[in-house]
C-alpha cells in the first residue's frame, strides 16, 4: 500500500494544476473556443497523473510483495541407481564398469573410455565386418567369434585392491636379468586357496611394465573386488631388449635358447614354486601385444600341455619377421592339428592397424586347419589407447572358463 505522505503530495499537485487552469481561464476572455482548450488541457493532465499514480502504485505493491515472500524453488536429482555386482555381463561383451568405483588418479583413462560394444556370434555364422573406405575388405571370410561363454556371479572380496610385486630373475637363457611384475588379486590367500595365473607379454615399445601403462592392476582391482572377475594371478615379464643383438625377446624365435626357453622352463616353474597357482593346462592362459603376441601365440601353440587359453592383441605374426621360410605359418610350432583344438583363442587388432592383415594370414591358416577361434575387429591403431580400452575384454575373455571362487587346496588335490 501507498504511504499517505505520497498521496497527499499527488493531490496537492493535481490541486494546484487546477488553480493554475482556473487563473488562465479568468485572465483570458470566457468563449466557448478558450473554454474548450482550457478544459481538454484539463483532462490531459488528469490522465496523465492517473497513469503515474497506478503505475506507482503497481511498482510499490510489487516490491512490497518481493519483500514480503520469496518463490521457492524445487531442485531434484534423479538418480538411476548402480546394477548390483552379481548382475555379470558376458564374458565377452562390453565389460562392467560400475560409475560408482573411485578411480585411481595414477590409472591412465583409455581403459575407461567408452567403446562401441562388439558383438560376438557363433563361429561361422557371420563374417567380421572391417570399414575399409578404398578397397574391398580382405576379411570377407574369416569366421566370426565362437559362443560367448556366460559366467556366473562371483563372490565380492572385501578387500578393494591387490597387490603388485616386482620380481627381478637372474636368467641362465637371457644375458641380462629379467623384471618380471606379479599381479595377485584381492583376498589372495596361498595358504588355503589356489589360483589361476595369466601370463601377459607386452610389445617393443617397453622392456618392461608395458601391461602395468595399459591399466591391467586397476581393471582387476575393480572387476575382481566386486566380484565380475574370479581371483587370479597375472604375471607380467618384461624382455632383454637392453642386451641388443643378444635379445632372446628381439632377435629367437622358438626353441632353446630363445624367449620361448625363458618364459616356459625358467619362468612358469618359477611362479608355480613361489606363489599358489593352480599348476595345470586348465590354470593357464597366455597373451601378448605385437611382437608379445607373437611369443604368447607361439609359446601357447608349442606348449598346449601346459596352457588352454591363448590371445594374440594386435600380433606381429608374418609380416615383420626376419628369416622366415616362404610357406610359414604359426601353426607350425603346434604338436598337431588337434592339439590346437583344445586351445581357446582369441585374436584382435584395431582398424587401422597394420597387424590385422598378419592376423588375417593367421585366421586363414586356423580355417584351413579347422581349428576355432574368436576373433574381432575394433576401433583403433597400433598402439596403447587402443589396447588400453580392450583391457577388460581381454581380462574377461581369458578368465571365461575358471571357477568363480579361489579353490581350496584340499579340493584341488583330490580333483586336480
Amino acid at each position: 500500500m501507498i504511504r499517505p505522505t505520497l498521496l497527499s503530495r499527488l493531490q496537492n499537485l493535481c490541486r494546484a494544476a487546477q488553480r493554475h487552469l482556473v487563473s488562465l481561464y479568468d485572465a483570458h476572455d470566457q468563449s466557448p473556443r478558450t473554454m474548450k482548450l482550457i478544459m481538454a488541457a484539463f483532462l490531459g493532465v488528469a490522465l496523465l497523473f492517473a497513469a503515474a499514480v497506478l503505475t506507482l502504485i503497481y511498482a510499490f505493491r510489487s516490491a512490497s510483495a518481493g519483500e514480503s515472500a520469496a518463490i521457492p524453488i524445487q531442485v531434484v536429482f534423479y538418480v538411476t541407481p548402480a546394477a548390483p555386482a552379481h548382475r555379470v555381463a558376458s564374458a565377452i561383451a562390453a565389460p562392467v564398469r560400475p560409475a560408482a568405483v573411485p578411480v585411481p588418479t595414477h590409472a591412465r583413462r583409455e581403459w575407461l573410455a567408452a567403446s562401441p560394444r562388439r558383438e560376438m556370434s557363433a563361429r561361422r555364422a557371420s563374417p567380421t565386418p572391417l570399414p575399409t573406405p578404398t578397397m574391398a575388405s580382405p576379411f570377407a571370410s574369416a569366421p566370426a567369434a565362437i559362443a560367448r561363454p556366460q559366467p556366473s556371479p562371483v563372490t565380492a572380496c572385501a578387500q578393494p585392491t591387490g597387490q603388485l610385486v616386482t620380481e627381478v630373475l637372474a636368467s641362465k637363457v637371457t644375458v641380462v636379468p629379467i623384471v618380471v611384475h606379479v599381479y595377485l588379486p584381492p583376498c589372495y590367500d596361498p595358504e588355503h586357496h589356489v589360483y589361476p595365473t595369466l601370463y601377459l607379454i607386452h610389445g617393443t615399445a617397453y622392456e618392461q611394465g608395458g601391461w602395468l601403462r595399459n591399466g591391467v592392476p586397476q581393471v582387476a582391482d575393480i572387476q575382481m573386488s566386486l566380484g565380475v572377475l574370479p581371483p587370479f594371478i597375472i604375471v607380467m615379464p618384461g624382455a632383454d631388449m637392453r642386451a641388443g643383438e643378444a635379445s632372446k625377446y628381439s632377435w629367437t624365435n622358438t626353441g632353446r635358447g630363445s624367449y620361448d626357453d625363458f618364459l616356459v622352463n625358467e619362468l612358469v616353474p618359477y611362479i608355480d614354486a613361489n606363489y599358489s597357482t593352480w599348476a595345470s593346462r586348465e590354470g593357464r592362459a597366455i597373451g601378448g601385444i605385437s611382437r608379445g603376441g607373437y611369443w604368447a601365440i607361439e609359446i601357447g601353440f608349442a606348449h598346449p600341455d601346459l596352457f588352454s587359453v591363448v590371445g594374440g592383441h594386435s600380433p606381429s605374426v608374418f609380416s615383420k619377421l626376419v628369416g622366415i621360410p616362404p610357406n610359414f605359418s604359426m601353426l607350425n610350432y603346434a604338436p598337431s592339428t588337434d592339439a590346437l583344438r583344445t586351445l581357446r583363442i582369441w585374436l584382435d587388432a584395431g582398424d587401422q592397424d597394420w597387424a590385422r592383415w598378419d592376423m588375417k594370414k593367421l585366421t586363414d591358416d586356423l580355417d584351413a586347419a579347422g581349428v576355432p577361434y574368436t576373433v574381432d575387429i575394433g576401433s583403433g591403431g597400433h598402439e596403447d589407447g587402443y589396447w588400453t580400452s580392450r583391457v577388460p575384454e581381454y581380462l574377461a575373455f581369458y578368465a571365461a572358463d575358471w571357477p568363480r571362487a579361489a579353490r581350496a587346496k584340499q579340493a584341488l588335490a583330490a580333483n586336480p
